[in-house]
Formats: structure tokens, C-alpha cells, sequence
């Protein structure tokens, strides 16, 4: 009971409890206030910092596709394989442009060919034995399993069979017996089916796919001059011919890099026609 105003001493107690609960509970809801509001600040910060990202990326691929249709050809980009160090908004760009035509053609090797490969990459000789006759299964018209390899039957439970012929895709190698996921992604990095009716050729291509093309060696001619271009002893082949843009194929690579170590990836394959009008025409992805 109130008297004069004033609770008595017994229901003071009551009521600072009461008030010191009422005060904890909007502190606590303060808090959770305090801590989602901190958390969408950082929610937007981290997509506003991939979003930019994303456009230093986007821009790398522009700079080299209007590197390769430059006019003039010092103006041009090397298609060698070389890494141009760019910069877009404060982003650090890593830009390389391969040559189609200079890489490990899959859809063409036999075995011989992805035997050398797989001993170029270093790859255990007991993997290589499995790889190796898995592949040849693999590509070849009949049905007899290679020692070591596997044939259809191997695959049916994956509900899969041999293709007997060449592989369509480089990702397509990982379904064969021996090639590993880490395998696969080392042989793409210098691998491509796109080479078309085109020929191989070495002026810009990648040492270990000389090695695997030609003839295994990794002391021929052709490797020891080109390992001479990448390491800067002389200029890679003289770009005074215009028509090294022309009709050909390459592969840009573009890693956009931040300093809180956030990356953005862009890889396209882009046509060089030659034509004034459209000279380059991209395909996104491999």
C-alpha cells in the first residue's frame, strides 16, 4: 500500500528488481540491435568489395580483348601465355592471353602423346600405367580392356561407357579411370579440344604441350627456344604479322586480386576474325 506518496520499505525491493529487469531487457535488445546492424554493415561492405571485384575483372577482359584488336601490331597482345600486370579502381589485375593453337590438343592425342604428357607432369608411374591404358580404352573403337585400363563394364555403375573417340570436353578426362580431380585440373591448364581443323603450333605454345604433341623431348629445339622466350632472353617471335591475329583462337585468363585477399576469376575464349567490323567474338566460360 501507498502511503504519503511513498511504497513501503517491504515493496522497494520489489520494484528496483522490476526496474534493474526493465533496464537488462532493453540493454539486451540494445545489443541484438547493436549486433544486426553491425552484421548487414558488414553483409553490404563484403558484397559492395565483391561487386567491385567483379568489375576490375570484367574490365581485365576488356582491356585484353581490346589489347588483341589494337590497331597497329606493337599495339597488339602477346598470345604466348604471358601474365600483363593491370590495375582497375585500386584492384590488382593478373592477365594472361594462350594460344589455342599452342596447347595439348585432347581430342587428337593417342596414346604415345598422353604418355608423354603424364610423364611431363610428373604424375607416379603407377597412376601413369592406370591413366594411360584407361585413356587408351577410353578413345579407342573396340571393347578390349588394356592392362590396367578399363572399358565400359568399369564404368556402368556410374551409369557411363567409353566414348571411342577423343574427349569432347577437357573436364570429360576426370570420368576416366587414373585421372584424378588435382590430374584434371593441371592437364587443363594446358589443354584445350578447341583446336578445330587448325594445326598445332609451337611459335606460342606451352613447353610441356610441345613435349606432348611432338615427340616427348624435353630438350628439342622447339621447347629450348620457346623456354628462352618465357625467360626473357630475347623477344618472343617477332609480332610484325598482322595475320598472328587473324582466324585464330585464344583463352583469357583474368584474376582480379584485393589487398584483404578477395578474388574475382574470369576465363573466356575469344575468336580473332580479322574483321574491322566484329574482329573478336567471345564465349564465356571453357
Amino acid at each position: 500500500m501507498i502511503r504519503d506518496g511513498r511504497l513501503p520499505d517491504s515493496e522497494r525491493g520489489y520494484v528496483m528488481v522490476a526496474v534493474v529487469a526493465g533496464i537488462g531487457a532493453m540493454a539486451a535488445i540494445a545489443a541484438t540491435l547493436v549486433q544486426a546492424t553491425a552484421t548487414r554493415i558488414d553483409t553490404l561492405s563484403a558484397e559492395a568489395q565483391a561487386a567491385r571485384l567483379s568489375a576490375a575483372a570484367d574490365a581485365g577482359v576488356a582491356m585484353a580483348v581490346a589489347g588483341l584488336t589494337s590497331e597497329g601490331v606493337r599495339a597488339k597482345w602477346a598470345i604466348d601465355g604471358r601474365t600483363e600486370h593491370r590495375s582497375f579502381g585500386g584492384v590488382a589485375l593478373d592477365i594472361t592471353v594462350e594460344d589455342e593453337r599452342g596447347k595439348v590438343m585432347l581430342n587428337r592425342m593417342d596414346g604415345e602423346n598422353m604418355g608423354w604428357l603424364l610423364e611431363g607432369l610428373g604424375v607416379p608411374e603407377q597412376q601413369r600405367a592406370i591413366a594411360l591404358a584407361s585413356f587408351g580404352d577410353w578413345v579407342d573403337q573396340d571393347d578390349e580392356t588394356q592392362e590396367n585400363g578399363a572399358e565400359s563394364e568399369y564404368y556402368t555403375p556410374r551409369g557411363i561407357s567409353a566414348r571411342n573417340d577423343g574427349p569432347r570436353t577437357v573436364e570429360e578426362l576426370g570420368e576416366v579411370r587414373g585421372f584424378t580431380p588435382q590430374l584434371v585440373a593441371r592437364i587443363a591448364a594446358v589443354s584445350t579440344v578447341d583446336g578445330g581443323a587448325q594445326a598445332f603450333d609451337t611459335r606460342f605454345a606451352n613447353p610441356l604441350a610441345i613435349r606432348a604433341m611432338l615427340d616427348g623431348r624435353d630438350d628439342s629445339p622447339e621447347i629450348l627456344e620457346r623456354k628462352r622466350e618465357l625467360a626473357g632472353q630475347r623477344v618472343a617471335i617477332a609480332l610484325d604479322d598482322p595475320d598472328i591475329w587473324k582466324d585464330r583462337t585464344v583463352m583469357v585468363r583474368v584474376a582480379a586480386r584485393d589487398d584483404r585477399g578477395g578474388q574475382a576469376n574470369r576465363v573466356l575464349v575469344v575468336e580473332l576474325t580479322g574483321n574491322d567490323l566484329r574482329p573478336a567474338i567471345a564465349h564465356w566460360g571453357r
